[in-house]
C-alpha cells in the first residue's frame, strides 16, 4: 500500500512535466461558480475579432469548472494595445478577465513603447492561425501591384500599431507601391464602410475578416487582391505571395517578424500573475470547446475556420518570432516612423 502511494506521488511531477492533463482541482471550479469571466476585444464587436470573441464566448461556459457565465466586451484603439495593456496592468488578476489578442500589438513592445510585456502573457490558445491579404476595391484608381507601383492609392487604417498601416507601409519600402494611409477608423467594420462610401480605396484585411463579415464582396468580385502573405490562402491560388515578392534577407527578414501576427492568429491569454490552477483551467477548458462538435458546427456556420492551437505551444511561436537582432528593430522603426 504504501509503496502504491510513494509510486503515485512521484508520478504527479513527472505527469506535470509531459504536460498530461489533470482534472481542475474543487477549489478551481468553486471559485468559478457564480462569477463572471470577461473576454476583452481589443476591437469593434462588429468585426471578425468581436465574431471569434463572441463565439467562445458562447461555448466556453459549459467546459470551464464551475459554469462561469463568460460575456465579451470592447476596448479598441492601438491597433489592440489599448486593450492589452489594460487586461495586463488594470484588470483583475484573479482568472476572470481574458483578453483576446489583435495579434500585431504582440509586436508592438518590441517596436514602440507600450505598457505590457508579449513575452509574459500567458497563452491559452488560439483557434485558427489568420492569413491575410492586401486588397483594394474594383473601383480603385489601380487594382494591380504594377498599378499600385505607378498611381498612388488611399488605404484606410486603423493606427499606427495595426496591420492595416504596417503591410501597406512595408510593401511602399519593399515593392514601391505608393500607398497613402489614412489612420484614426475605429475598427476594420468603420474601414469597411469608408471604402464602401469611396473615402478610402482598400485595406489590409486578415482573410477571414472579408470571409465572416465581407463575404458578399467576395461572391460578386468587389474586390481586388494584391497581394496574401501568412499561410498560404488555398482559395486564393494567383494572388502572388510576399515572400516570392521580396527581395533580400533583411527584407525577408521583417516580413517573417510581421507574420508572427498571422501565427497567432485569434489568440487568448491571460496576464501574468493570474494563479497557475486557474491558467491551467482555463487553457483545458479552451481545448476543450476547440473540439465541441457545437461549437464546430457554430463556427462553420458563421463561416469562422477553427484550426486551434494550443497555450503552450503559441508561447513557443511568439517567443522565437520576438526573437530579432536589435538593427532590424532599428531598421524597422525607422520604416514605420517609429522612435
Amino acid at each position: 500500500m504504501f509503496k502504491r502511494i510513494q509510486f503515485a506521488l512521484a508520478a504527479v511531477p513527472i505527469a506535470m512535466m509531459m504536460g498530461i492533463a489533470f482534472p481542475a482541482s474543487a477549489d478551481v471550479a468553486g471559485f468559478y461558480k457564480g462569477r463572471t469571466v470577461t473576454i476583452v476585444v481589443p476591437g469593434g464587436l462588429g468585426a471578425s475579432l468581436g465574431l471569434y470573441g463572441r463565439l467562445l464566448a458562447e461555448h466556453w461556459t459549459k467546459h470551464i469548472p464551475g459554469n462561469p457565465n463568460v460575456i465579451v466586451t470592447s476596448r479598441p484603439g492601438g491597433g489592440g494595445t489599448k486593450g492589452a495593456a489594460y487586461v495586463y496592468n488594470a484588470a483583475p488578476k484573479d482568472g476572470t478577465f481574458v483578453a483576446e489578442v489583435l495579434a500585431p500589438s504582440v509586436l508592438a513592445p518590441t517596436l514602440r513603447n507600450v505598457k505590457f510585456d508579449a513575452t509574459k502573457f500567458q497563452w491559452l490558445g488560439s483557434i485558427t492561425q489568420r492569413p491575410s491579404v492586401v486588397s483594394v476595391f474594383h473601383t480603385a484608381p489601380a487594382t494591380t501591384l504594377e498599378g499600385l507601383k505607378k498611381t498612388p492609392v488611399i488605404m484606410g487604417s486603423t493606427g499606427l500599431g495595426s496591420e492595416t498601416y504596417l503591410m501597406p507601409t512595408l510593401m511602399n519600402h519593399l515593392l514601391g507601391t505608393k500607398f497613402k494611409i489614412v489612420k484614426g477608423y475605429k475598427g476594420g467594420a468603420a474601414i469597411n464602410k469608408a471604402i464602401a462610401q469611396k473615402e478610402v480605396h482598400g485595406r489590409m484585411n486578415y482573410w477571414t475578416g472579408w470571409t465572416t463579415i465581407k463575404n458578399d464582396w467576395l461572391k460578386t468580385g468587389k474586390l481586388k487582391h494584391i497581394i496574401q502573405y501568412g499561410p498560404k490562402i488555398p482559395e486564393l491560388p494567383n494572388v502572388p505571395h510576399m515572400a516570392d515578392l521580396v527581395k533580400g534577407k533583411e527584407g525577408m527578414a521583417m516580413l517573417r517578424f510581421i507574420e508572427v501576427c498571422e501565427k497567432v492568429g485569434m489568440g487568448f491569454w491571460v496576464a501574468p500573475g493570474v494563479p497557475k490552477d486557474r491558467t491551467a483551467a482555463l487553457r483545458n477548458s479552451f481545448m476543450a470547446t476547440m473540439r465541441d462538435p457545437a461549437f464546430l458546427a457554430d463556427a462553420k456556420k458563421r463561416r469562422a475556420p477553427v484550426a486551434s492551437i494550443s497555450g503552450s505551444e503559441l508561447g513557443k511561436i511568439v517567443n522565437a518570432g520576438l526573437n530579432v537582432s536589435p538593427a532590424l528593430v532599428k531598421k524597422m522603426k525607422a520604416v514605420y516612423g517609429f522612435k
